[in-house]
């Protein structure tokens, strides 16, 4: 034997084990056993380039790995004639733990053995039952009647690097298991789907490429049936699905069972041209029945059907209600039409039981419409979001400043209105500079590969002091209510989703704090990117860390009216946390405190004291009290107790211009009266005007009597003499 830890398997006699291409089972079980019966022996290793021809199952033990060349091949024998439950490979007993397959290559024969019917369960390539840490990896799988692996309450599962080319059923297939991960295969279907989930959770699919040639299935398919197992922890992302014959993504469930145990996470995922199969109701981008989705950052564009529905799938009806699935920072174009659907960008079939939460989307070119049964958001785009090249399905944003190409950053003459265009409080982080500080929508949001902004803004993140009074649930909590949350552009302040177009946002900033119940809170922002100084507010619920957003704009927003009363000095807006947090039932107390330039007041001729806070509620401005708090020799500082958070101008009225004439002061009279009991001629002038001595002698001597009249002609010119 060649020592431990390998035992190798030849079809040319220079293995341990070696096989003539005929009943090549019995060979590679003796080589299994030998490692399971010895512990210093890990691995059975097939050498190429043969193909081993089996005509029983090879039976796998615990702590083993069954590897090979890539140019080795086990093959079913042609006219086998198993039973509809014997697979290729299975575990060698219940229970089995630390199975390795990888390397080689797994031919079931499909035209060798044409006397049974695809996807009745005959013939799948590796079925493990009980088992715990599987690992199949660098595998092909091709050419058969059944799934690829068929894993039955087993746990902690590994399924990444294969290919799998043409299966009668699915490729992956996890019935009750748990801890499942399927990453960086190349799928292409036939029958079914390509990767496939049944009351299964903990579970995460991404870095697939799924496709199928002109039938199959789903390119993802995600089923409960009944209350046995919670489905709350799976993760659908940066996938590739295209051309498959249903839906690219199609997640339902039947039977009885409690909302909160379905959740589903689907993001950054491409999927183009889905739902071949035209006769079919099951066609489109992502499909759902019976789930609570968040479906962020995908691009959908092409599929036949509907680009996002909820809708009835070919399994009963689950018989709860209130499922909701949020949308939000995706593109979903050019949807067409089908036999059984009308081309909808996002279509509601189940008005009565499910529904939508919309926010921050591009919808365009969607031949049935871009909603169904569906309320249109405010944050939509429905613009051409300018993909790179649509023909060969690149993707990414046009932009003047940077798109990347796959191997370089180049510059368009355009930009997209997606970038910068996504939910505020969505991470943007791995965006490369500038991004805007605001995530792009599609598929490259808060990637690397995200698509460069033409705008420079500010971020500003401080941390309340009560960070370290508080565990871990109030923040998760708060995280939870990020995901699912509704947006408005009412009263109480939009954080989660602002409704501005990005091109109309001359500069943001951003702060975070930590919202304890009980506390004032407090938002500083320190950057002075905007008008904004702070803005602040008593709690009366803990909302963990929350973000809020302050856009100072460059117009009026095209949300309201025009400010009619005033000049304007900004408008602004202001979201804080989620959408109606910052009602009545959270806050108190709300105040805002911002700047003036005095600059803009002696430009503009404006009276300090007409300076008022408006604020847009409910279709109307009403004006917020307002008071200096301080000043310095560039700003006025002004406070305001607002009624909510939301959109806001900045006015003052212009000072009227008026003509000014001097008044000069009366000379006092009674003194002079008091100390000159006579009058008449006995009044004297003073010396400095002796010049008008003549006349006014000649005045006293032809008009007696006005010698009064003289003395205070007298004493007022005394008095404007002395003033010079």
């Amino acid at each position: 034997m060649t020592p431990a830890p390998v035992v190798y398997v030849a079809g040319d006699g220079s293995g341990d084990f070696n096989c003539s291409g005929d009943n090549d089972q019995v060979q590679i079980n003796e080589a299994l056993t030998y490692v399971a019966e010895n512990a210093e022996y890990t691995t059975v290793y097939l050498k190429g380039p043969f193909t081993y021809i089996i005509d029983d199952t090879l039976q796998i033990g615990s702590n083993t790995t069954l590897e090979g060349d890539s140019n080795a091949t086990i093959k079913l024998a042609s006219s086998a004639g198993w039973s509809s439950d014997k697979p290729l490979i299975k575990g060698k007993s219940s229970g089995s733990n630390g199975i390795t397959i990888r390397g080689f290559t797994i031919d079931g024969n499909r035209e060798g053995n044409t006397n049974v019917v695809s996807g009745d369960g005959y013939y799948t390539l590796i079925h493990l039952s009980s088992c715990q840490n599987i690992n199949v990896y660098n595998m092909n799988l091709t050419n058969n009647h059944g799934d690829g692996l068929r894993a039955d309450n087993c746990s902690n599962i590994k399924f990444h690097d294969n290919e799998a080319y043409l299966l009668g059923h699915d490729v992956l297939y996890a019935i009750v298991c748990s801890n499942v991960e399927a990453f960086n295969n190349t799928i292409t279907c036939r029958t079914n789907s390509g990767l496939r989930l049944y009351n299964t959770n903990h579970a995460s699919f991404y870095n697939n490429t799924i496709t199928s040639r002109g039938s199959g299935g789903a390119g993802i398919e995600i089923q409960k049936e009944g209350s046995d197992s919670s489905m709350d922890d799976i993760e659908i992302y940066n996938n590739i699905i295209h051309d498959t014959a249903l839906s690219g993504i199609l997640v339902f469930g039947s039977g009885n069972y409690s909302t909160s145990s379905v959740n589903v996470h689907i993001h950054h995922n491409q999927i183009y041209d889905t739902g071949t199969n035209s006769g079919s109701e099951i066609v489109g981008g992502i499909l759902s029945e019976g789930f609570n989705l968040l479906i962020e950052n995908n691009v959908i564009d092409g599929a036949y059907g509907s680009g996002i529905a909820q809708k009835e799938t070919y399994y009963l009806s689950p018989e709860g209600s209130g499922y909701v699935m949020t949308v939000k920072n995706n593109i979903i174009t050019n949807t067409r039409g089908s036999k059984a659907e009308e081309g909808y960008g996002i279509y509601n079939q189940l008005t009565n039981t499910h529904s939508f939460v919309l926010q921050n989307n591009s919808l365009y070119n969607n031949s049935g419409g871009n909603y169904k049964n569906v309320q249109a958001s405010p944050w939509d785009i429905t613009e051409d979001p300018l993909y790179a090249d649509r023909d060969n399905h690149d993707y990414h944003l046009k932009s003047k400043v940077g798109r990347w190409d796959g191997s370089s950053w180049v510059n368009d003459n355009i930009s997209s209105p997606c970038i910068d265009a996504g939910d505020p409080l969505s991470d943007y982080s791995n965006e490369p500079e500038p991004n805007g500080n605001r995530i792009d929508i599609g598929p490259y949001g808060n990637t690397v590969y995200a698509s460069k902004s033409e705008f420079e803004v500010l971020d500003n993140s401080s941390e309340n002091n009560n960070d370290s009074d508080e565990d871990d649930s109030d923040e998760d909590d708060s995280e939870e209510q990020d995901g699912g949350s509704s947006h408005s552009s009412g009263g109480g302040g939009g954080g989660g989703g602002s409704p501005e177009p990005a091109k109309n946002v001359e500069v943001k900033e951003l702060c975070q704090v930590f919202i304890t119940n009980g506390k004032p809170i407090q938002f500083n922002f320190t950057k002075n990117a905007t008008c904004v100084v702070y803005l602040g507010f008593d709690a009366k619920k803990t909302a963990g860390k929350t973000t809020t957003i302050v856009e100072q704009l460059k117009n009026k927003s095209t949300l309201t009216s025009t400010l009619t009363e005033g000049e304007v000095y900004r408008y602004f807006n202001v979201w804080v946390g989620n959408s109606g947090f910052a009602s009545s039932e959270n806050i108190e107390n709300p105040v805002i405190c911002f700047k003036v330039e005095k600059s803009w007041l002696q430009d503009k001729n404006i009276d300090q004291a007409s300076i008022t806070l408006n604020r847009y509620s409910n279709k109307t401005w009403e004006q917020m009290p307002v008071s200096l708090s301080e000043e310095d020799d560039r700003y006025l500082y002004l406070t305001s107790s607002v009624s909510g958070y939301s959109f806001f101008a900045i006015s003052g009225r212009v000072t009227e211009k008026e003509n000014i004439t001097e008044i000069l002061p009366e000379p006092d009279t009674q003194e002079f009266e008091q100390k000159n009991e006579s009058t008449g001629s006995e009044i004297k002038t003073e010396p400095e005007h002796t010049e008008n001595t003549d006349i006014h002698e000649k005045e006293n001597i032809s008009m007696p009597g006005f010698e009064m009249i003289y003395c205070v002609i007298g004493l007022l010119g005394v008095f404007l003499y002395k003033r010079r």
